[in-house]
């Protein structure tokens, strides 16, 4: 037996599963979830390459499996990665039934979480373009349910991400060409252009952003919500990975700058454009791509310590953008669109739903005391120390995310939270979703007090790259 068998094959079979129990939603949904659950533990405990003892038989997961005449390779240092990956799947399918997003996200979700896990492990890296365009177009039945309309962010979505397709397979044999030939300087300027756009376009890198606002107003919250985690967070393994493993590009300033300017952009420009947004899910498309950029940011520092914080921002991240996308698809229930003015007030009757998304919102934010504010100020210290004219544009941009949450906060209220403006007797949520919501923000809260009991933990849990940026 190998380990992308275990979790790259196997879950792909499963996902056909899930689908035929469909007709049968909680048996689909408690399937879906013990899946990913069995998978994200397997990662943890279960060693590759080594010599397991069951009973008095012997067996050895092997590290490799060979397809297509291509490698798959998720040796014991990719089991990090799987852990990332399948948990934040496991993490947002429990919420699928409570959020009321359409049952294909559970074998598609499945489908996609396999394909990024073949993405990472593919060998060489420029086939990875194509498992990451399978998983995009296993997104689409979830993103554009079978009788509904695909709106125009569906479709920026798709030919955005396919765009990236084709560079990152220019890039890969530009960066073979390089292996074979190091002082090429031409070739490793085409390497450098290929893989930038590759990524450009699949992080929304500014100015290609713009179908990542247009999708998260236009789909199901809790649908885009998952693209706008588990996409970007896949793409940015990769590329962590890509660096960590040529010197070359490591070791180059350019690529610093260039991870820098494009990241500071994205949280500059995100920013102000979502403090001036008058619908929800638009705000939660800037709102993501500010946490993409932050992640790039990270990156730029070209240290121990910006792996540290890139790794750090996941799990907050992860549980931020669940509480959001759940909390807003309980707010969408009654509320005609996701325009302020029909959100006017809403909290009167969705108290939890509105305070879970407030919380959300401002931990996305970097407000104290919540769970992303720890990592946002050590990041921005160590952007201030060598770039204060970044870290100044980087606070401007927090500023105009924070300033979005609390003029949020106003139109959900009514602008009065007083017992005159709100009758909080009027709760609209269901028992299964005030835990999965409360649970949500007791988790952000948690981190944001206790940090050191959490973040080296999160740190250990993407050491599988030690030679990043």
């Amino acid at each position: 037996m190998s380990a992308p068998l275990i979790w790259v094959i196997m879950p792909l079979l499963a996902a056909l599963l899930v689908w035929g129990l469909l007709r049968w939603p909680r048996a689909a949904q408690g399937l879906a979830v013990s899946l990913g659950l069995m998978l994200t533990l397997l990662a943890v405990f279960l060693p590759v390459g080594e010599i397991l003892r069951v009973g008095s038989r012997e067996m050895i997961i092997e590290p490799v499996l060979e397809f297509a005449g291509r490698s798959l390779v998720l040796d014991n240092a990719m089991r990090p990665m799987l852990v990332l990956l399948y948990g934040a799947l496991t993490f947002w399918l429990i919420g699928a039934r409570a959020a009321r997003a359409h049952a294909l996200l559970l074998p598609f979700g499945i489908g996609v979480a396999a394909m990024l896990a073949a993405a990472e492990a593919v060998q060489p890296v420029l086939y990875a373009g194509l498992l990451v365009e399978g998983a995009v177009l296993l997104s689409l039945p979830f993103l554009a349910p079978p009788g509904q309309t695909a709106g125009r962010g569906v479709f920026r979505f798709l030919i955005f991400q396919t765009l990236g397709m084709p560079l990152l397979l220019l890039g890969g044999w530009a960066l073979a060409g390089v292996a074979a030939n190091p002082s090429d300087v031409n070739l490793i300027r085409l390497a450098m252009l290929f893989l930038g756009f590759a990524f450009a376009f699949w992080l929304g890198v500014f100015p290609f952003y713009t179908w990542a606002p247009q999708l998260a107003g236009q789909t199901h919250p809790y649908a885009a919500g998952f693209v706008l985690l588990i996409l970007p967070m896949a793409a940015l393994l990769m590329l962590l990975e890509i660096l960590g493993a040529t010197g070359w590009l490591r070791a180059s300033a350019d690529v610093h700058d260039v991870l820098r300017l494009s990241g500071g952009l994205m949280v500059v420009t995100a920013g102000i454009w979502a403090a001036f947004q008058r619908d929800l899910g638009r705000l939660f498309g800037y709102t993501s791509i500010v946490q993409t950029g932050y992640s790039l940011l990270a990156l730029s520092l070209g240290q121990q310590l910006g792996n540290e914080i890139f790794a750090m921002m996941f799990i907050p991240r992860v549980v931020s953008l669940a509480l959001w996308s759940l909390s807003a698809a309980v707010l969408r229930q009654s509320a005609p669109d996701f325009s302020f003015k029909s959100l006017e007030g809403i909290a009167g009757r969705y108290p939890i739903a509105s305070v879970g998304l407030a919380m959300a919102f401002l931990s996305l934010g970097g407000l104290p005391l919540l769970a992303e504010f720890p990592i946002r100020q050590v990041l921005l210290q160590e952007i201030a120390a060598d770039h204060p004219v970044a870290a100044l544009g980087v606070l401007l941009g927090g500023i105009g995310l924070l300033f979005a949450g609390f003029r949020f906060l106003s139109v959900i209220s009514g602008g009065n939270v007083g017992p005159g403006g709100l009758r909080w007797r009027e709760m609209g949520e269901t028992p299964g979703q005030v835990i999965l919501i409360a649970g949500g923000m007791l988790i952000l809260l948690f981190v944001g007090l206790f940090p050191r009991l959490v973040f080296p933990v999160m740190t250990g849990l993407l050491r599988v790259f030690p030679g990043g940026p």
